[in-house]
This record gives C-alpha cells, sequence and structure tokens, in this order.
C-alpha cells in the first residue's frame, strides 16, 4: 500500500512540476535580439584588379592635372583639408548635409538661412540657391570668358582628363543660369536681391519692388525649385555626345 502512495505521489509531483514549467515557458518575456544596430562603417573589403586599375586612372588624372594647375590644385588641397574639418564638425548631425548646417552656422542672420531653419523653404531649395549664387558671382567674376560657343569653350582634346569634364560642367551651370534668369516669372531683379550676395528677406523685396509678402515668397519658392529640373535638362542637351557633334561641324 505505501509503495502505491509513493508512486501516486511522484506523479502528482512530475505533473506539477511539468505544469509550473509550461506557465512560466508561456508566461516568460520573449528573448531579446542579440543582433543590434550598428552605426560603424561595414568592414572595407578588398579591393578587386578592376578596382584597383579604376584608382590608379583617377590617380593619374589627379596628378596630370594638379601640374596643369599648380595653383587650383593647391586651393584644391585647402579646400579638401577644410571640407574634412568640417565633415567632423557636423559628424553628430544626422539630418541635412554638412555644407547644409555650416552654412547656415556661418550666416545665421541670413535670410535664406532663416528661412530654412522655420522650414518655410527645404534642404534642396537651400542647396539651389547656394549652387545659384556660386554660379552668378562665378560668373559676374570671370572677366576671362570672351566667348559664349559651347565647342570652343571646351576642348576637344583628351576626354578622359579632368579638364574636359570641369569645363563641360561650367558650361552647363552658366547656360543653365542663363534659362533659369529668363525663366523667372516676374522681377529678376526680387529673387537674386534673395540669393546673390547679402541675401535680404522676401518682406524687404517685397517693399523694395512694391509687391504683396506672398508674391515675393512664392517668386523665391518657384525659382528655388525651377533650378534643379533646368539643371537637368542642361546636362542631358549638352553631354561628350553634343560636344563632339559641335567639334566635328566646325573641324
Amino acid at each position: 500500500m505505501r509503495a502505491i502512495v509513493d508512486r501516486e505521489h511522484r506523479t502528482a509531483m512530475a505533473e506539477r512540476r511539468a505544469a509550473r514549467d509550461a506557465h512560466e515557458a508561456a508566461t516568460a518575456a520573449p528573448d531579446r535580439p542579440r543582433v543590434g544596430w550598428s552605426t560603424k562603417a561595414p568592414p572595407r573589403r578588398k579591393p578587386s584588379d578592376i578596382d584597383r586599375a579604376i584608382a590608379k586612372r583617377a590617380e593619374e588624372h589627379r596628378l596630370d592635372w594638379a601640374r596643369r594647375h599648380p595653383d587650383a590644385a593647391k586651393a584644391e588641397r585647402a579646400f579638401r583639408k577644410g571640407r574634412a574639418e568640417m565633415t567632423d564638425r557636423w559628424d553628430h548631425k544626422r539630418e541635412g548635409t554638412v555644407e547644409t548646417h555650416e552654412r547656415a552656422s556661418r550666416t545665421h542672420q541670413g535670410a535664406l538661412a532663416r528661412l530654412w531653419q522655420s522650414g518655410a523653404i527645404t534642404a534642396d531649395q537651400l542647396a539651389a540657391a547656394v549652387e545659384i549664387a556660386m554660379v552668378a558671382e562665378r560668373i559676374g567674376a570671370d572677366v576671362a570668358v570672351r566667348t559664349a560657343s559651347l565647342e570652343t569653350r571646351i576642348s576637344s582634346g583628351r576626354h578622359g582628363n579632368g579638364a574636359f569634364y570641369e569645363a563641360l560642367s561650367r558650361v552647363r551651370h552658366e547656360v543653365a543660369y542663363t534659362r533659369w534668369r529668363a525663366a523667372i516669372d516676374g522681377p529678376i531683379g526680387a529673387v537674386l536681391d534673395m540669393v546673390v550676395g547679402e541675401t535680404v528677406g522676401f518682406t524687404v523685396v517685397a517693399k523694395r519692388y512694391r509687391i504683396h509678402n506672398r508674391r515675393a515668397k512664392k517668386l523665391l519658392i518657384d525659382a528655388l525649385d525651377l533650378w534643379p529640373r533646368l539643371l537637368g535638362q542642361v546636362c542631358k542637351e549638352i553631354d561628350r555626345a553634343a560636344v563632339d557633334q559641335m567639334h566635328a561641324t566646325i573641324a
């Protein structure tokens, strides 16, 4: 009889332990994933033969350009150093580009910076304004440009070097700027006052040109949105094939 009682007791205890284990397993918190997110860059892979060949050719082009333009090469080295410092300075920012943050910090009282900080214009529109200002100031300061002919301003020789693409980019931006000015639906001076040089706000421009504040702001927004579309169109029209055709025509 005692053996039967002991056996039943052991069976009951085993069933109780099984029930308790099942309950704990059902109510236990799920295991946290062992793989977490990391902001570190992935390990660099070993470059292939093609990667090394491309890097070697790019370095040859850079050295060739530096020999032909020593002053510009020196300025470019200084620019790269300054950009590296600027990147380190804004590395903690997760939104926007380092150029946008740097410009906003340097011109925190500027009209465009205030518009961007208030959300009135986007980062892309601010970048378009910066690019327009750079092209406008370069055209105004470049007294060496004596012709607007594309085929004479872009050399036909050695398309693989950096000089060809440098000239091509300059011409593209200048053509886009000319079309951009012509396409502005309103007083171009009002737009330039808000974009180029010592910029002023659209409220100041509205009083200066006797237009409504909303009209001045719309002029600015439309002009900034128009720039990337025109530049993209010009880049499609003026490519290497188009320049080759121009050179063949005058050959």
